[in-house]
């Protein structure tokens, strides 16, 4: 049995949750492209500089994959604007299985975003490990995201009719 809620954490309704999550995710994908463009564009134009600085420090990680990182982060932020848009139509027309999509994606995020966080835990010391708690707080936030999601998702299968 999943967990299910009725309405959205600010009262409205689950269809309008819905769309606020994918409205807000669509953004912040759209915003993440433009930034990692800006962050490439910026990388090619003061290529000299770059270069300069991973001659002084070659163990750099932007030195070693930065333009790689940037490109499969752009990769993924499409793929996440995809889903996102897949997250709004399937709320705006009422149509279950497009939920499913953003559901699954973001599951796997969570439970990798949640590994990486313990893991990085284990190794801060005293007031280092106050850096997970706003990480824990996105986490739930998005566990809650993905309860109201999957109740709206189940309210649409139950009142589907042929």
């Amino acid at each position: 049995m999943a967990l299910t809620v009725k309405e959205c954490c600010c009262g409205c309704d689950l269809r309008t949750g819905c769309l606020i999550i994918g409205t807000l995710q669509l953004i912040g994908g759209v915003a993440g492209i433009v930034l990692n463009v800006l962050a490439l564009g910026g990388a090619a134009l003061e290529k000299e500089r770059l270069e300069k600085m991973c001659e002084e420090h070659p163990d750099s990680a932007f030195c070693k994959q930065g333009t790689a990182v940037f490109g499969i982060g752009i990769a993924l932020l499409c793929v996440h604007v995809i889903i996102s848009s897949f997250l709004i139509h399937g709320s705006r027309k009422r149509i279950a299985w497009m939920l499913l999509p953003w559901l699954v994606t973001t599951g796997i995020s969570l439970g990798l975003h949640a590994l990486i966080t313990v893991i990085n835990a284990t190794q801060l010391s005293g007031a280092e490990f106050f850096v997970t708690v706003p990480i824990i707080c996105v986490l739930l936030l998005s566990t809650y995201f993905m309860i109201v999601v999957n109740s709206y998702r189940l309210e649409l299968k139950r009142s589907f009719t042929f």
